[in-house]
């Protein structure tokens, strides 16, 4: 049987920051359609979260080649080096991992998930860094996953030595991804993390 461990211990396990907390917490105690475990987008207001605006990020699925951030935090803009509003994810990312990054977004529509990646990267500025990047599914108006929000952080220093050890950062790799059961369980072809995210209040 899964292991449920409350939301606020798996964020504190994983050592994600104060704003993915609020967000999350925001994000479970929207209100879901009848018979989805999912929010919609349309009861989704990043107003409502001021204090951890920065941070997040919101992305709309048009289809296997396109992944669009529809509104990006000012944290993602000075990380990565340009304004990533209206980028397509997909053309960002390095053709390598393209592949397994429409996979993973996939996955998150078709069973619904929360899931994350953490990568070492390195921005436009030749800047080395290792981003985490949360993401959540939220429905469009007929109850299909097509938007996911999220926040993503840097993790540096003695955490970053502590988490990955020595890293090579002469090109983006994928360092870490797992998904988080919301209610619909998690993708079975792949390696799962034994820990569930409740979809109901926090309280």
């Amino acid at each position: 049987m899964k292991a449920t461990v409350s939301m606020k211990n798996v964020l504190e396990t994983l050592h994600h920051s104060k704003a993915t907390q609020e967000l999350v917490r925001f994000w479970l105690n929207l209100p879901r359609p009848e018979g989805h475990i999912c929010p919609k987008r349309a009861d989704f207001s990043s107003a409502r979260i001021n204090g951890s605006l920065p941070e997040v990020f919101l992305s709309e699925w048009y289809g296997d080649d396109a992944l669009v951030v529809v509104q990006a935090g000012t944290v993602l803009d000075r990380l990565i080096g340009l304004d990533m509003t209206g980028k397509n994810i997909f053309d960002m990312t390095p053709p390598e991992l393209v592949a397994d990054e429409r996979t993973y977004y996939q996955l998150l529509r078709d069973q619904p998930c929360a899931g994350f990646i953490t990568r070492s990267m390195i921005n436009f500025a030749d800047k080395p860094f290792i981003y985490r990047t949360v993401q959540m599914p939220l429905l469009d108006p007929f109850h299909k996953v097509r938007y996911f929000v999220g926040t993503g952080f840097v993790i540096e220093g003695k955490q970053m030595e502590a988490e990955f050890g020595k890293l090579d950062f002469k090109k983006a790799k994928l360092v870490e991804r797992r998904f988080f059961d919301i209610g619909a369980g998690v993708p079975n072809e792949i390696k799962l993390a034994d820990t569930s995210l409740e979809s109901r209040p926090d309280n």
